[in-house]
């Protein structure tokens, strides 16, 4: 599989570039206990000149200086390499796609556990750009123990993404959704589609078991939406869907029903709520898709999120949706008027369910903020 006619696929190439990337950084996890080994220069993380982080800097501050800075705080008193384990990759044309979930544990015995998207073109056999999506309220409740999170309020005009190469300052407001990927659909969607699915999977249309029906389901999913037919909805999810939204609260597997999640949303709209979708990128049995969302609410401020979704389809019905999103960027919003933002999430102590289907890879990498050599003790874990 992956070849064709012997030789290997630009798919399987693709995938190739990324995985090499993360061999390489196994091997530089721990520094070396041999005398008179140097280290070798530290590898980029994101390993791509173009890195776009779909939430605002931590601590609001948009220097790549900065923000090192402030996650170093964390870090710093950790207590070993990153553990990082990797979902199945999904790919097409100059497309990679893949989950994954990192574990830091720190000595004031709180842990890092966060869930990430991660989309990558490839060019030229290297990493030309990487759009990351993560819980970025996760980042907040944990990083910030250790430093000053400056808070930014609730935006009053569309936001602009991160891009930790080239974070400019001082750039005039946006009137209209920032674009960093090619529109598939967009359409105002009606309020009563922010709502659980209740599948059905009773449709009369058939959708091939192939990339492309795949992608038909749901192109036909989203058009339902925006006809805000729910019961054209359901009926293209199949038995046992759930819809998991990477996140702690009121979020994760079990996250309170949409109803009520997006209940201030709904509340005090005052504008459509505008969405728009990204190219599907379809592999085996699952399709993943990008999303943009704006709406201006009564009291001036914004509600403009970003999101990635990969759908599991099984005999032409979706049967697993699983959601990335700026989460920090919903608890600031929506949280202040929501009864779940009346409880907030502790910083995590024990590791929450996986968001992977399941685990391809496991690698360790670095921890640049952890100046201990392997001979030395750690610090005293505090009590």
């Amino acid at each position: 599989m992956g070849l064709e006619s012997g030789h290997m696929t630009e798919i399987e190439r693709n995938k190739r570039v990324v995985r090499a990337h993360y061999e390489a950084m196994q091997r530089q996890a721990v520094p070396s206990t041999l005398p008179g080994v140097i280290d070798p220069p530290l590898i980029s993380y994101g390993g791509t000149s173009t890195f776009i982080t779909n939430y605002d800097p931590p601590g609001g501050v948009p220097d790549l200086k900065a923000i090192l800075t402030f996650i170093s705080g964390w870090h710093v008193q950790s207590t070993a390499p990153s553990i990082i384990s990797y979902g199945p990759m999904i790919a097409e044309g100059d497309s990679v796609v893949e989950e994954w979930e990192s574990f830091f544990h720190g000595l004031d015995g709180t842990l890092y556990n966060n869930h990430y998207c991660w989309i990558k073109q490839i060019k030229d056999g290297e990493v030309a750009q990487t759009r990351e999506y993560v819980d970025s309220h996760h980042v907040f409740t944990v990083l910030g123990i250790h430093a000053e999170w400056k808070e930014q309020g609730p935006p009053r005009a569309p936001r602009r993404r991160g891009r930790l190469q080239s974070l400019a300052a001082n750039l005039p407001p946006l009137t209209e959704m920032e674009a960093v990927f090619p529109i598939r659909q967009e359409f105002n969607l009606p309020p009563s589609m922010l709502r659980d699915v209740t599948p059905t999977a009773n449709s009369a249309e058939h959708f091939p078991d192939t990339l492309e029906g795949n992608k038909a389901l749901v192109f036909a999913m989203r058009a339902a939406q925006a006809k805000g037919d729910a019961a054209a909805v359901d009926s293209l999810h199949g038995k046992g869907f759930r819809h998991f939204i990477a996140g702690e609260g009121p979020l994760g597997w079990d996250h309170v029903p949409f109803t009520d999640l997006y209940a201030p949303l709904v509340k005090h709209l005052a504008s459509p709520l505008k969405v728009r979708f990204s190219p599907l990128i379809a592999e085996g049995s699952s399709v993943f898709e990008e999303m943009d969302s704006l709406a201006h609410l009564d009291d001036g401020t914004v509600y403009n999120n970003w999101h990635c979704f990969i759908h599991e389809v099984r005999e032409g019905r979706i049967v697993q949706t699983r959601e990335y999103m700026d989460t920090h960027h919903l608890w600031d919003v929506l949280g202040r008027w929501a009864n779940w933002g009346k409880i907030p999430v502790p910083p995590l102590r024990q590791a929450r369910r996986s968001n992977l289907p399941y685990v391809t890879a496991t690698f360790q990498t670095r921890n640049p903020f952890l100046k201990i050599d392997r001979w030395e003790p750690l610090p005293p874990v505090k009590s």
